[in-house]
């Protein structure tokens, strides 16, 4: 009797088996890198963006008679949105002085057009076309990658405490934004100061600390270092 060669043994198909497994297996974890290494490389372009903003766009000179023009730096600056329903980033420069940063004070994500601005009043969305009716009226304008909690699993920020003030004391540890001046030279704890505050320039590096999923293995760093202020990944400077 012939064997029909077109079906399969059951060794055969316990092989075919055996080595989805083992696909298996290791592609799970590289997702979970590649989950990881998408929230690093887009948290290190938008921080490189707002510094090649004030390089290319400084807002501040167009006014240099203003006591309060620091105020008008670039800045990158994380927020909690209300209900503790997460986090989102938003790009900006404080035109009026006041402290505050609207729609038309923020910058435009390279990507995709849209602003990079969110209402703190506001619940951070899970999806901006479900958002609820005061989101709504945002969702054409706001960009979805600023929420870095649901699009990244980024839980937590910390930024690090970037200079020693001249009483010695270290300040700026609950501060979460960085700013930077026409030099591109990063500055911190000047964005509500009614004056220029010179010794906001970071004399140290600041270190930038992203949680994930309040796993500690995947958490990583952003460093800015004084001068230069390009930012760089702690583990690998060459990203």
């Amino acid at each position: 009797m012939r064997r029909n060669r077109n079906a399969f043994t059951m060794l055969e198909l316990i092989l075919v088996i055996v080595v989805m497994g083992i696909i298996a297996a290791n592609v799970m974890p590289r997702l979970k890198r590649d989950t990881r290494a998408e929230a690093i490389n887009h948290m290190l372009t938008m921080i490189r963006y707002t510094q090649n903003l004030a390089l290319h766009d400084s807002k501040h000179s167009d006014n240099p008679n203003e006591i309060n023009w620091q105020r008008s730096f670039w800045r990158f600056q994380i927020y909690k949105c209300s209900n503790k329903s997460g986090l989102y980033y938003q790009i900006g420069s404080d035109l009026n002085y006041d402290s505050s940063i609207t729609i038309n004070e923020t910058a435009i994500d390279p990507s995709n057009g849209k602003n990079t601005f969110w209402s703190g009043a506001q619940p951070c969305p899970k999806n901006l076309e479900n958002a609820g009716a005061a989101a709504q009226t945002l969702s054409d304008r706001v960009s979805p990658n600023i929420f870095i909690t649901q699009k990244y699993g980024i839980n937590d920020v910390s930024f690090s405490s970037c200079q020693i003030m001249e009483d010695g004391t270290s300040k700026g540890s609950t501060v979460k934004h960085i700013g930077y001046d026409n030099f591109g030279r990063p500055y911190k704890s000047y964005t509500e100061k009614n004056r220029p505050i010179y010794n906001g320039l970071t004399k140290t590096d600041c270190k930038i600390e992203f949680e994930l999923n309040n796993n500690g293995d995947n958490n990583f760093t952003i460093v800015i270092p004084p001068e230069s202020g390009y930012a760089y990944l702690e583990e690998n400077p060459n990203l």
